[in-house]
């Protein structure tokens, strides 16, 4: 789930960048023993939700989900257990760097969309559209992928507004996890651990600050910093 400037770029962009690069067979197979290791491990997190938040997951329609940069690694095995059902769809840079994590996404059964404010934005933003429209979770970091951590960047809530999609907040909050010297710090949550799921529910995102982008990413950034835990 990369960053989400690209919506903040659709309406402005008028170039077309040439088209992500593909990955190899043998970066393929690299991948996909990536992936097993990756389900593996999620696996044995023990997740805990409240059952009012689990319910929230009920009679949902397919919706823009927000999650941190830094807690993206809980996600796959999340939507395993919980909502097995829904078919996914995630932003992914159009870099060259990102053609790793978008193979990565495929194995993980995530539909990539390639595209960020450094190129094909426009139709990264009319494949997310459309995404949505066929039926498909679209996910979104944003503050992803150069940051600031934690910052609520405008394109989660201009998709939101534009498909009429139901938004989720959702955050983790680790007991035990190492954290990398990345930008965001980003978390691996330790095997065999604890991991407390937050949920939050915005049913109409056209509803959202009266249509107005930046007051809905004004409140989304409130609503997520509600439910996310951070020592540092």
């Amino acid at each position: 789930m990369e960053d989400t400037e690209t919506a903040d770029q659709a309406t402005s962009t008028t170039g077309e960048a040439s088209s992500p690069k593909q990955l190899r067979r043998r970066e393929r197979c690299v991948l996909w023993m990536l992936a097993c290791v990756i389900r593996l491990w999620g696996r044995t997190l023990r997740f805990h939700i409240k059952a009012e938040e689990q319910a929230l997951l009920g009679e949902l329609k397919p919706a823009v989900w927000i999650v941190w940069h830094n807690r993206l690694f809980p996600v796959t095995e999340f939507f395993r257990r919980f909502t097995p059902e829904r078919k996914a769809s995630a932003i992914i840079s159009a870099s060259n760097d990102g053609a790793w994590l978008a193979g990565l996404f495929e194995q993980l059964e995530i539909r990539p969309i390639r595209g960020s404010r450094h190129g094909r934005s426009m139709q990264a933003f009319r494949e997310m559209v459309k995404a949505s429209r066929a039926g498909y979770d679209v996910g979104v970091t944003p503050d992803g992928s150069r940051g600031p951590m934690y910052d609520m960047k405008a394109g989660a809530a201009t998709l939101a507004l534009r498909t009429g999609a139901p938004i989720m907040l959702m955050s983790y909050n680790f007991s035990r996890a190492w954290r990398l010297m990345s930008w965001d710090r980003f978390y691996l949550p330790v095997p065999f651990s604890r991991v407390e799921i937050r949920l939050g529910r915005i049913e109409d995102g056209r509803a959202l600050a009266g249509g107005d982008v930046q007051a809905a990413a004004v409140i989304l950034k409130e609503r997520m910093d509600a439910i996310t835990e951070d020592e540092e």
